[in-house]
């Protein structure tokens, strides 16, 4: 007669078999998957193949973030812990826009991310958590300022590579564009930029950070009707964090410091 103990003993044996053929499965080893390869093996052998197996997936899991990271052109995870704000911090920002953008879900819709203000407000710090956030949930994402794009198009022009450079960046499924009023195409080269913008639409995410007024910047450009193409598609449905008006954080924070620095020097009401 099988007692609760031996029952209950069996059920874990079970779990944990079958968290190892996942596993195995997951590491594209068919072979190790078999479930008669456990039959009968102690529970603190099968424990022990698990927890190997554990940290070895784990670690497997951080070098291919590291390496997603790298080929999207991010250099450190950033998280949401790291984005400091409030009701307050943002007084044009519509309700709920900050906390939809970190959710990420517009990414999931596949509509775009305008964020618009000045230096320093937090403009790249949020752009970068999305993009890692987009990154852990398995979307492939790249990561450029616009003048680095304009550059590669003129470049890839030159060197009779453009038709695949342009077939990339419209392949990403995050495409984060960084200071984009900060570019200044040539003809040809807006042309190249608009194509990638234009086989986006509806299609894939791009997210668009800006210092200017991206109207009064496509408004220098002499092929009028393209560009208004170019902005319809950019914002049609978007979801747009306009973000001036806001305190420039790296300044608040550089004040801060050095306010815990003063009151740190402060010995016996004197300060040094």
């Amino acid at each position: 007669m099988v007692t609760l103990k031996q029952e209950n003993a069996m059920e874990d044996a079970a779990a944990l078999t079958e968290n190892i053929l996942k596993m195995f499965n997951s590491a594209k080893m068919p072979r190790l998957a078999d479930r008669n390869l456990y039959l009968g093996i102690p529970y603190s052998i099968l424990f022990g193949i698990h927890e190997a197996l554990s940290s070895q997936c784990a670690e497997d899991e951080k070098k291919r973030f590291r390496n997603r990271m790298s080929y999207a052109g991010i250099l450190k995870e950033r998280t949401e812990n790291t984005f400091k704000w409030d009701d307050n911090t943002y007084p044009l920002v519509a309700p709920g826009a900050v906390e939809q953008a970190l959710t990420i879900s517009f990414v999931h819709q596949k509509k775009n991310l305008i964020m618009s203000g000045p230096p320093g407000v937090g403009k790249t710090l949020l752009a970068v958590i999305i993009a890692c956030k987009a990154i852990r949930e398995g979307f492939s994402v790249k990561y450029k300022t616009a003048h680095d794009i304009v550059t590669d198009l003129q470049e890839a022009r030159f060197g009779n590579s453009l038709s695949g450079y342009i077939k990339r960046m419209q392949a990403y499924d995050v495409l984060v564009i960084e200071d984009i009023t900060f570019a200044t195409p040539d003809s040809r080269t807006s042309q190249d930029f608009f194509s990638i913008i234009d086989k986006r639409y509806d299609r894939k995410t791009t997210v668009i950070t800006t210092n200017g007024n991206i109207k009064e910047w496509i408004s220098g450009f002499s092929d009028k009707s393209m560009w208004a193409g170019f902005l319809g598609r950019l914002y049609q449905e978007a979801l747009l964090l306009n973000m001036n008006e806001a305190e420039d954080m790296r300044l608040k924070w550089a004040n801060d410091f050095f306010d815990d620095t003063d009151r740190n020097n402060m010995t016996d009401g004197k300060e040094y």
